[in-house]
């Protein structure tokens, strides 16, 4: 059936989208929130409830904090990042920056939104109109359903793990170390959900925005948790289903083969290589434990330590050595690895690891884009 020209005309006249309402008593619509300075002492709880809206944290980030546009101008003094909301002092009229873990002298420890000072004037961040109902969470349901929509768990200066985190991410970490931090940049939440169950500290886990960045939060409580838009927490067994280690393995070590004769056009980055070998054997090592005999246990150990040592310090001239022994050892327990059944699992899914989508890992980790 054709459609009628008056409908049509009479749609293009619609705008295309519905405007956002102004924040009301001229707040400023940044980030999807209303922002507004407090009164000294206030709480942003408080303020956002004098505007008929509520408290939604959200930190800007030291780049483009908001103090500056809510005076209209540059404070005399920009100070150090303190509490995890921006503090204005009127008196000298200097300013600290936020961050998502306070220094432990602000006294900022429970909801974000009850902290106050009494000489701050806080950068508040409030929600306009009613928040959108929550979806009940349901504990036991299958991933993604287990998961706690609007929540964030925070470290609130005790629920953190600052753990080797490299195997897993490779920016965004706390401090610029991703051996030792609670969180870092992913793409999909369902990487903080796998992260968790294979990091024995991770009891809790938490995907949200931070400094204009999706990141993973990893916790070993969920004692931080504060209501918060745009965020999704869950607990350690809220996942999607595990892949064996066994398979992994043997997916990343078939992957590999282009790279068996060394650098080549087929395998042109030795870095991409090796992180993938050593994600083949980290798996190896967790598939075997316990189920083989001692001294493939050792050539196993032997391989992992031997590919540490080069990723440490790359050459060309020994990369053919390394490969060629770490697929010796691949290849003596092929079969083996090839008994575990194939899990069912879609290769376009952005919470698996490269070599699962068919590609090698990143140079630094293997939920890196290449």
């Amino acid at each position: 059936m054709a459609p009628r020209r008056g409908v049509l005309a009479a749609c293009v006249a619609m705008p295309a989208v519905l405007a956002r309402a102004a924040c009301p008593s001229g707040g400023i619509d940044m980030h999807g929130k209303c922002w507004y300075l407090g009164e000294p002492g206030a709480s942003c709880s408080n303020t956002c409830k004098a505007k008929g809206l509520s408290f939604s944290h959200f930190v800007p980030g030291e780049a483009a904090p908001m103090v500056p546009k809510l005076l209209g101008r540059e404070p005399g003094t920009r100070q150090f990042p303190w509490g995890r909301i921006e503090c204005y002092v009127q008196g000298s009229d200097r300013f600290h920056t936020a961050k998502e873990r306070p220094d432990g002298n602000t006294g900022d420890k429970g909801d974000a939104g009850d902290w106050s000072v009494d000489v701050c004037r806080l950068s508040c961040s409030c929600a306009q109109g009613p928040s959108a109902p929550v979806p009940p969470v349901n504990p036991s349901a299958p991933y993604p359903g287990c998961t706690e929509q609007s929540t964030v768990y925070r470290h609130s200066g005790m629920h953190a793990i600052f753990v080797d985190m490299s195997a897993y991410g490779s920016a965004g970490c706390w401090q610029n170390d991703c051996k030792n931090t609670d969180k870092f940049n992913a793409d999909d939440m369902g990487i903080c959900a796998r992260t968790c169950a294979q990091v024995e500290e991770c009891t809790h886990w938490s995907f949200g925005e931070q400094e204009e960045a999706k990141k993973c939060f990893f916790r070993k409580s969920d004692g931080g948790r504060e209501s918060a838009d745009g965020w999704v927490s869950a607990p350690k067994a809220c996942a999607p289903p595990a892949i064996p280690d066994a398979y992994q393995a043997f997916a990343a070590g078939e992957l590999l083969k282009a790279c068996d004769a060394g650098k080549n056009e087929a395998c042109p980055d030795m870095a991409r290589a090796v992180t993938t070998w050593r994600y083949a054997i980290r798996h190896l090592k967790k598939a075997t434990e316990g189920k083989v005999d001692p001294n493939t246990v050792n050539f196993i150990n032997q391989v992992s330590d031997d590919t540490d040592a080069f990723a440490a310090q790359m050459s060309e001239d020994n990369f053919p050595v390394v490969v060629g022994n770490n697929r010796q050892v691949f290849n003596a327990l092929a079969s083996w690895m090839m008994s575990t059944p194939k899990p069912n699992f879609d290769p376009n899914d952005l919470s698996l690891p490269n070599p699962l989508r068919g590609e090698l890992c990143g140079a630094a980790s293997c939920h890196e884009k290449a």
